[in-house]
């Protein structure tokens, strides 16, 4: 298909290079060829001509019609033949007990992951490094289902020469290691390093854990990245900067490298990074809508509304719009300081009183030990 090879392109060139308007001609190009392939399950053909919505005739990406998100809880949504199906991502449901299900192919597994390496490589460069992810080895288990912390660590660990698991798993408990940390930072400590981990696990069950056992670590190098989670840091009353200056202190690294990403399993591959200027990018093969909460019109810059992801990513399930409970400011188009182009946004929170989705936040209080 011609569509393939415009997505190979936008993949694997460099990212956040493409003006606005270029990008969004590609995108919906592309778009036209997936959204055809997706009549082919009724639940998607049938919303389609509800909204009397061509596939082969539109000329705004603002124009295709949108699937909230807690439709992924209710509709088995893939648009591919079920038995190319090789993976089930699951998001938890705190609330409601029903998760998302994304149903995977081999062909949007491998883009997903080459997209998330091209991403990251924007931010992080080229160099492997040890990477010390802030929870337990069990999150990363083979299995044919995987969660949103299961993915997101695999997706890390592209970029990993070694991986060491901070954290151990015993029943719902997640407990520190701290001889395997301590012998982490006694062979790595002085180089770059990168440290992953959901923002939720690494505040209530690492960084507050160790300042109230008066532990510090030293990782001058290093890099953290973090996501997930920030709903119930709010309830905790937990700002990103507070977040990222215990980061600093208790880790001994640069403020300015601990790094927030935005990013769902409902368009897994897909993430959006802080840059240097405290903004959202959206990479080159994606692209966001900003829709005001009223009427759901696209906002103009400097307003608010809920966050519609769009994804090209996918040959399995409709990922060309998803519209999120997550709440985000349109911040411009094309002219950030950090010099990269397209649209950038900030995340603020999620909608009040949505269902929370589970961020590996249901765990239960865990303790510091060394076993």
């Amino acid at each position: 298909m011609e569509s393939d090879n415009l997505i190979e392109t936008l993949i694997f060139d460099k990212q956040f290079n493409k003006n606005q308007c270029k990008k969004e001609q590609v995108l919906i190009d592309i778009f036209k060829e997936q959204l055809e392939n997706n009549t082919k399950n009724p639940n998607l053909r049938c919303m389609y001509d509800k909204a009397g919505f061509d596939t082969n005739y539109f000329n705004r990406l603002e124009d295709i019609p949108f699937i909230p998100v807690n439709m992924f809880k209710q509709f088995k949504l893939f648009s591919c033949d079920e038995e190319k199906i090789i993976r089930v991502l699951e998001s938890s449901a705190t609330t409601t007990g029903i998760p998302s299900k994304i149903y995977i192919d081999r062909q949007t597994s491998i883009r997903q992951t080459q997209a998330l390496i091209s991403t990251l490589r924007n931010f992080l460069g080229e160099k492997r490094r040890p990477v010390l992810i802030i929870d337990s080895e069990d999150i990363n288990k083979n299995s044919s289902n995987l969660t949103a912390r299961g993915a997101a660590v695999r997706g890390i660990s592209n970029f990993a020469s070694k991986i060491v698991y901070a954290m151990d798993k015993y029943e719902d408990t997640l407990n520190i290691n701290l001889d395997r940390i301590k012998e982490f930072e006694r062979i790595y400590g002085d180089e770059e390093v990168i440290i992953y981990g959901f923002t939720f696990i690494v505040w209530t069950e690492f960084l507050s854990r160790l300042k109230e056992n008066n532990i510090s670590f030293n990782f001058p190098k290093a890099t953290l990245l973090h996501s997930g989670g920030w709903k119930k840091l709010e309830q905790k009353k937990v700002s990103k900067d507070e977040f990222s200056k215990s980061c600093s202190d208790i880790l001994n690294m640069d403020y300015r490298d601990v790094l927030d990403f935005y990013g769902m399993v409902e368009q897994l591959g897909v993430i959006f990074i802080d840059c240097e200027c405290g903004n959202k990018h959206v990479p080159d093969f994606a692209e966001i809508i900003i829709r005001d909460l009223n009427t759901l019109y696209e906002v103009k810059v400097g307003e608010i509304g809920l966050i519609e992801v769009m994804s090209t990513l996918s040959t399995s399930y409709p990922a060309q719009a998803i519209l999120t409970e997550d709440i985000g400011i349109f911040m411009g188009v094309d002219d950030c300081k950090c010099g990269r182009k397209g649209k950038y946004f900030k995340f603020l929170s999620r909608v009040e009183k949505s269902e929370v989705r589970g961020c590996g936040d249901t765990f239960a209080e865990g303790k510091v030990g060394n076993d």
